[in-house]
């Protein structure tokens, strides 16, 4: 958390759950969905959510991707990530 006065920006994470996915570095199917946000505060509380992103990454080599924003719903009920639902390979190893 950067806080300049009386304002700041908090970083966080949230594990929403375990997904089926083939990571395409490693060929595990062990990956995990997050969401990642950046929110504004004043006072300590929260104002603003300035960015929000869900990504999956893998448990085994760290691979991360983001998914697109308009299939979270159905990847959140059926709990499987298609190559289609992923909109760019943020880290792959």
């Amino acid at each position: 958390m950067v806080f300049i006065g009386i304002f700041g920006i908090k970083s966080s994470d949230e594990k929403l759950r375990d997904v089926d996915f083939e990571c395409t570095g490693c060929l595990s199917n062990k990956v995990e969905l997050f969401t990642f946000r950046k929110v504004f505060h004043f006072f300590f509380l929260p104002i603003i959510t300035l960015k929000k992103k869900h990504s999956i990454v893998c448990n085994s080599c760290k691979s991360e991707y983001e998914l697109k924003e308009e299939k979270m719903e159905e990847v959140l009920l059926k709990g499987k990530v298609r190559y289609e639902d992923v909109s760019k390979i943020i880290k792959e190893f």
